[in-house]
């Protein structure tokens, strides 16, 4: 029997490509090809490896066994590579590209503001932020590289640190506060209260940390699907809502809004940064990291 081909770099990036983004048009845009130059580079890829690696069913795209253990290996593979280009470009590292994602709220009210000085100290790094709701499909897929989120993730093969505690408050314009007399949370019972979810799962940090004998049953729930829109429907006095912290600070200073319940100890979230274990080696990741790992509530209350 004749020896098989060598498997052939080219073909193995748009394997990884494809089997990323379980799509070949995905892959093809992702590598500046056409969709039919992917599709024929996997073809002679398979023949190569004799056997199949990617299988079509009425779900889509699937690997094989045999594409599951080559996925793998192209992924140490081309971060490896990733590293050396690094390496080569920078010679003490810290130079390239990092696509950042990040939760839409803290991004774009904060993460944005708090990156400034990382930028300037560090102009060799280009960094670029996607804000999403939904971060862990795309950090997977490598379409981000890094990604901050408030939900916890576990899954093989990613490196997870603790970032800070998202703290919360329960907001309503002053007037509406006196209005209804909201003194103690049984007192929400009575008016209407702001929530992402018409079934008022957002307040869970709320309801959880509150005995069950004081736990209010919310009468009217009013749906806002974004916390923008939560914290300007409070100013207006539409409802009382329930936001991180650091989203009102500034409303908070002012008076435009007031805690309801300041004493009251809420749950709080874990904020954490995810990315894939072979690309926490390179060395700009590392620089992000250090960074980030600095973050403190009081500081962003700064920013």
């Amino acid at each position: 029997m004749a020896p098989r081909p060598p498997l052939d770099l080219y073909q193995l990036r748009a394997f990884f490509a494809v089997a990323q983004t379980l799509n070949y048009t995905e892959a093809a845009s992702r590598l500046c090809v056409t969709q039919p130059a992917i599709s024929h580079a996997v073809k002679k890829l398979q023949r190569s490896a004799g056997d199949e690696l990617l299988l079509k069913t009425v779900r889509g795209l699937v690997l094989t066994d045999a594409g599951r253990i080559l996925y793998k290996a192209c992924e140490v593979v081309f971060y490896e590579l990733e590293r050396a280009q690094e390496q080569i470009a920078g010679r003490h590292g810290g130079t390239g590209v990092i696509r950042l994602g990040a939760t839409v709220e803290f991004g774009t009210t904060l993460l944005v503001k708090y990156l400034k000085r990382f930028i300037a100290a560090n102009p060799k790094v280009h960094v670029d932020c996607i804000f999403s709701h939904e971060l862990l499909k795309p950090l997977l897929n490598d379409e981000i590289d890094m990604a901050i989120d408030c939900r916890e993730h576990r899954v093989e093969g990613l490196y997870r640190r603790p970032l800070f505690r998202e703290e919360y408050a329960v907001i309503a314009a002053p007037e509406l506060i006196r209005r209804k007399s909201l003194k103690v949370p049984r007192d929400l019972e009575r008016c209407p209260v702001l929530s992402l979810d018409k079934a008022g799962r957002w307040w869970g940090n709320f309801l959880n940390a509150l005995p069950a004998a004081e736990r209010p049953e919310f009468s009217e729930i009013t749906q806002m699907t974004h916390i923008r829109a939560v914290i300007n429907a409070a100013m207006e006095g539409i409802g009382v809502g329930f936001v991180p912290r650091y989203c009102v600070l500034k409303e908070l200073k002012s008076g435009a809004l007031a805690d309801v319940f300041p004493r009251l100890k809420l749950l709080e979230d874990y904020f954490y940064l995810y990315q894939k274990t072979g690309k926490a080696g390179l060395a700009r990741h590392k620089m992000l990291t250090e960074y980030l790992l600095h973050i403190k509530s009081v500081q962003l209350s700064r920013a």
